[in-house]
């Protein structure tokens, strides 16, 4: 996609043929103004001339071209230019020509390589104007290259250099290089910045660092108190003065609607830990939070008769069910009686329903991080290994569709029934058998002394496997015996059992596993708490302590997030956001199996 970068240089046109009495100009300034004058119609009359006559005018024509919006034809311009030959003044508009249509073009190294030349030292030389036009300029092409804490710099110098509209312009423009930035970048670059750059970061880490909607208010005043004379303060980014407004608006009664009797007790109860010590952890902090009432979804065939009674007691939320039946009924209910998020997710048509969120740990979204942490690794072939069941047949259909619209080839899927066919089933897949008749027929006419190797396919990349934990300790066992254990493998977090014996999963050697950052990274501020009080937090149960937790802090980001799609949290369960349709959309990171055990585990980004 080409971007324009067209900065407001005091540029002037000029004339087209220029007295042979007149004294000769040598400056940009020095040609009369000709608004008329085409780029051919200025290079002809270069053409005609030499030296810095000729120079300057061809100037002024890839200046017209870029104008035009003609980046290919300023860089045809600019080669005929002998840059070192310029003036100081003229060298610094020429690397402003050639990092503008280099940047038109998507060429970032070539503008990166533009804004580096030595001349650029002279700037301050140059009028003010000029000067502020660089550093722009500069700060578009770092942004670009993807080193925003360089271009944040460089919209910070310059800021004071500007006032009225330009001014506001240049600090939205400084807060949404840091939106765009994600949190671990942004604590790096927090570690070495002082001054005005450091201030800036701590507002954006307070805005999103600390979780639910309360703390973030409470970061966000404190951080208002220390830095009164801040630019940032005045006045703050629009997204952070919608979260006061929001916090002085939020609800104070919420209804949690679970399933506190039979075969979901467990899962709710741990929904409800979570949940609850996410409550608990604010108020700690001397931070008032709405009253919660318990409900058991189990009473209610009818959730009619549920909103009914929520309302008589005040309720002013919902969170919950966790029945994926129920949040089908909810979907069908229009309107709903009071704003709901939903704790699974439905099929059924939601479109028109403005008051339901929906919220789960949805296997499409681990399929979908599959797909995203494949392709950054370079991966363009893959083929799919799953198990039957509804569970699987969704990661499968999610892991397809990503895959084709990042422009990836499926090679094939192979589902998972019986245990005694499983090895039979991935040699298919693999193609051994015909690369053990390829061998055969070379044995056949070289003579059996020749010892063949058979091979797996050679266009597969790798696997994207969606099974059960006993399925996932026979398939690198597997793979191996079909001469492809080094082939790699991207699992759903169902082929691993948190709080198992690392012993029982020595045969996962290598795979890697979408797991929530609850349990990988066990870095989130209610996780020791929460495990010191249930021990089962750090297990599989581990993973619904996580989404009761995220449950509390996502509802209250919801008005947020709905003024703002690019709000997200980063949450114990991955990194969500809100999409058009109100299902929470999930990020997971990524684990990597090493003697039984899961650790951390980053895709390389290769450059395509």
């Amino acid at each position: 996609m080409r971007r324009s970068y067209c900065l407001p240089l005091a540029l002037i046109s000029f004339a087209l043929v220029l007295s042979a009495c007149a004294p000769r100009p040598t400056q940009l300034s020095d040609l009369p103004r000709t608004p008329q004058a085409s780029v051919e119609q200025i290079l002809k009359d270069a053409d005609r001339r030499s030296g810095v006559e000729a120079n300057l005018l061809r100037l002024h024509a890839a200046q017209a071209a870029l104008n035009a919006g003609q980046p290919e034809r300023v860089q045809q311009i600019l080669a005929q230019i002998p840059q070192s030959e310029l003036p100081a003044d003229q060298q610094i508009r020429f690397i402003s020509l050639q990092a503008q249509s280099a940047l038109a073009l998507d060429q970032v190294r070539v503008a990166l390589q533009a804004i580096r030349h030595p001349s650029i030292q002279q700037l301050d030389s140059q009028p003010l104007a000029d000067q502020i036009a660089i550093h722009k300029l500069r700060a578009n092409v770092l942004e670009a290259s993807g080193d925003r804490v360089a271009a944040v710099r460089e919209r910070i110098y310059v800021d004071g250099l500007l006032s009225g509209s330009d001014q506001r312009n240049n600090r939205l423009a400084i807060w949404e290089i840091l939106e765009h930035m994600d949190s671990a970048a942004l604590r790096q670059a927090a570690d070495d910045a002082d001054g005005e750059l450091a201030g800036w970061l701590e507002l954006i880490l307070a805005s999103r660092e600390a979780g639910s909607l309360d703390l973030q208010v409470s970061r966000i005043q404190r951080w208002q108190q220390a830095n009164p004379d801040h630019p940032a303060n005045q006045p703050l980014p629009a997204s952070i003065r919608q979260r006061l407004e929001l916090y002085a608006q939020r609800p104070q009664h919420i209804g949690l609607l679970l399933p506190f009797q039979g075969s979901l007790a467990g899962p709710a109860q741990a929904l409800r830990d979570g949940f609850l010590s996410a409550q608990y952890q604010i108020q700690e902090q001397g931070l008032p939070q709405p009253r919660v009432s318990l409900y058991d979804s189990t009473q209610y065939a009818d959730l009619n008769q549920f909103y009914r009674q929520a309302k008589i007691d005040g309720v002013q939320w919902v969170i919950g069910p966790l029945e994926r039946d129920k949040v089908t009924q909810l979907a069908q209910m229009k309107p709903l009686p009071l704003p709901t998020l939903a704790l699974n997710y439905t099929d059924v048509d939601v479109s028109g329903q403005d008051d339901l969120f929906q919220f789960g740990l949805a296997p499409e979204d681990e399929a979908r991080s599959a797909a995203q942490a494949a392709w950054l690794q370079g991966y363009r072939s893959m083929a799919v290994v799953q198990s039957q069941g509804d569970w699987a047949e969704r990661s499968y259909a999610a892991f397809e569709q990503a895959w084709q619209e990042l422009g990836g080839q499926l090679l094939g899927r192979e589902v998972i029934d019986q245990p005694v066919d499983m090895a039979g089933q991935i040699g298919s897949l693999l193609r051994i058998r015909q690369s053990e008749q390829r061998g055969q027929r070379i044995q056949r006419l070289l003579g059996n002394s020749v010892v063949v190797q058979p091979a797996p396919r050679a266009d597969l990349d790798a696997l994207f496997v969606a099974i059960t934990p006993q399925q996932g300790r026979q398939l690198k066992p597997i793979l191996a015996f079909q001469y492809a254990a080094d082939l790699p493998v991207m699992a759903t977090s169902h082929v691993f059992q948190p709080g198992s014996d690392p012993a029982d999963n020595l045969d996962l050697e290598g795979v890697l596993v979408a797991e929530t950052p609850w349990l990988l990274h066990q870095t989130d501020a209610l996780y020791q708490p929460v495990v010191d009080s249930w021990p089962q937090a750090s297990g599989a149960l581990g993973r619904l302590f996580a989404m009761g937790v995220d449950a509390q802090r996502i509802f209250t980001l919801l008005p947020q997030m709905q003024l703002d799609q690019s709000t997200r949290l980063e949450g114990a369960t991955g990194v969500l956001t809100l999409k058009a349709d109100g299902r929470i959309s999930r990020q997971v990171p990524w684990g990597i199996v090493h003697d039984g055990q899961l650790s951390e585990w980053k895709p390389l980004t290769v450059e395509q």
